[in-house]
């Protein structure tokens, strides 16, 4: 019984450290690619653009790959 609940307990903290980190890059990645967007209006930057639109692609591609991971279907 304690090794069942030790089991449960494990997996609970790796879900939730999961999705802490993840919530926490993606929220890094949006705010990286608004304040590049913003620095590419500036002095027409187009490296800071082009940079801020990987960093959108990025967040898409996070956010698509845990869909992947949830949905049954797509496996």
């Amino acid at each position: 019984m304690q090794e069942l609940i030790m089991q449960e307990a494990t997996g609970f903290i790796t879900v939730l450290l999961t999705a802490v980190i993840v919530a926490g890059l993606i929220a890094t990645l949006y705010a990286t690619g608004l304040r590049l967007w913003e620095k590419g209006t500036e002095g027409g930057a187009i490296v800071a653009r082009v940079a801020s639109i990987g960093c959108f692609a990025a967040c898409v591609a996070v956010v698509l790959f845990a869909l992947w991971l949830m949905i049954p279907v797509f496996h």
